[in-house]
């Protein structure tokens, strides 16, 4: 099946000057790459400056091999799933394919979630070994000869006091995205406006930026993994249209209770992070899990996931709400 992606407008930056954004794409200075093992410190630093870092080799051959070999077989045994028959659901249209809940049927992930390469720079990121809380997990795919996207500039999930708490850090919520295949110029790219989370949109940040403002395309290959403040704007940078990319998308939130100040108070606190979002539904096996760090990890449950657990964890109950099975 050909899969097209659906062009949006430009609605974030200006449309007389580009499909995306304000079209400053700068590829002539990428970004440095980090070893999350040896260069955390630095890897940390770089994020709370520009809202997202980019690590490399987080990924070994057979682990990539193993999650490429997933895609192949799920999306020929549960093409649905996937967006891959003539009923595309509306959240396949935008991202060409994505496989929203695969961890529900395919315990064989769960070793994933908490990767041992990205997870500690996560760990540290979200204020300590105890903060990080699941939020989704997905598989995505730019099929090749999808076509231009133009996917609009956008942040993710974000809390109003990020715009005055100090200090800023700890993130609210982070996502990891994990390179499955190359992403070189003409493949859809992942791309941020670095330093933009502190600005609530994208024509805010490319007036006070000024000159500073540039879009970057975060190439790398196989094995990569860029973590970004979902308030950090970003999007998918289109590329020739015909060549296809895989990508793992992985959200954290931030758990327990923290000290802030705002501009009117010293004795502000910082509330657990809320759910991500109000569709997404955790396994039996990881929710009620048997190891407490693991229940922990997994604690942040939406009012669905609730009703899900009150009915005994009912298949019928999974199937009928919004991507149960997908």
């Amino acid at each position: 099946m050909q899969v097209r992606l659906e062009p949006q407008k430009n609605l974030a930056g200006d449309p007389k000057q580009a499909t995306q954004g304000f079209g400053k794409v700068r590829r002539d200075s990428p970004p440095p790459a980090f070893d999350p093992a040896t260069d955390v410190d630095a890897a940390c630093a770089f994020f709370e400056t520009w809202g997202y870092v980019v690590l490399k080799d987080c990924l070994s051959t057979a682990e990539l091999v193993h999650l490429n070999g997933f895609y192949q077989r799920t999306q020929a045994e549960r093409p649905e799933a996937w967006g891959l028959t003539d009923k595309r659901k509306p959240h396949h249209r935008g991202q060409g394919l994505i496989y929203s809940q695969p961890l529900l049927d395919h315990p064989e992930l769960d070793r994933y979630t908490r990767h041992p390469r990205s997870y500690p720079v996560v760990q540290r990121l979200l204020g300590g070994e105890d903060r990080p809380r699941f939020a989704e997990f997905n598989f995505r795919e730019t099929p090749q000869s999808a076509g231009p996207g133009a996917m609009n500039f956008h942040h993710d999930a974000v809390r109003e006091d990020r715009l005055i708490r100090t200090p800023f850090m700890p993130s609210d919520w982070l996502c990891a995205i994990h390179y499955l295949t190359d992403v070189e110029p003409g493949a859809p790219c992942f791309c941020v406006v670095p330093g933009s989370y502190r600005f609530e949109t994208l024509k805010a940040a490319h007036k006070a930026l000024g000159a500073d403002y540039h879009e970057l395309p975060l190439y790398g290959p196989a094995g990569t993994c860029v973590l970004y403040d979902t308030a950090t704007f970003h999007t998918r940078l289109d590329g020739d249209g015909e060549k296809m990319r895989r990508t793992w998308h992985q959200y954290y939130a931030r758990g327990g209770w923290l000290r802030s100040a705002l501009p009117t108070t010293s004795r502000y606190v910082r509330a657990p992070t809320p759910v991500l979002t109000d569709w997404n539904l955790f396994p039996e096996r990881l929710a009620l899990s048997p190891d407490p760090a693991t229940r922990l990890f997994f604690s942040h449950w939406n009012t669905a996931m609730g009703e899900w657990a009150a009915s005994g964890f009912d298949p019928a109950v999974r199937k009928a709400m919004p991507r149960g099975e997908q």
